[in-house]
């Protein structure tokens, strides 16, 4: 292909690049972002199928584990946070040994809460 007329039959025209020449910035901006939103669409889908090929991949008894392992930690947690209530309520009402079980109680429960966490099973 030339881009300078040879005079005779033989010269190709120069093709005209499409959407660029012919169309204002706006609509060429507009255009570009239209084609990011799609991009960005087909990105999450290609994530979420990826995420559920994972999900597929990880055996049921390691899924269980896991929501076993959460379930008893968020409850540890919220035991502890009880307990902890529970002691300042009974530091107020002056009640100094039962408060200061409640408190042991309540680092014991946070304690263990995290510790499930740290060894919840990774696969």
């Amino acid at each position: 292909m030339t881009t300078m007329h040879r005079g005779d039959s033989q010269s190709q025209p120069v093709p005209l690049l499409p959407g660029v020449l012919d169309s204002t910035f706006d609509e060429f901006l507009a255009q570009a972002e239209h084609e990011l939103a799609c991009r960005r669409r087909e990105v999450r889908a290609m994530r979420r199928r990826v995420r559920r090929q994972r999900r597929r991949a990880v055996p049921l008894h390691t899924r269980a584990a896991r929501f076993v392992v959460v379930t008893v930690s968020v409850g540890l947690a919220a035991m502890g946070t009880a307990a902890f209530v529970g002691g300042v309520v009974l530091l107020r009402a002056g009640d100094m040994a039962v408060a200061k079980d409640a408190f042991a109680l309540s680092a014991a429960a946070w304690g263990a809460a995290r510790a499930a966490l740290i060894l919840r099973p990774r696969c």
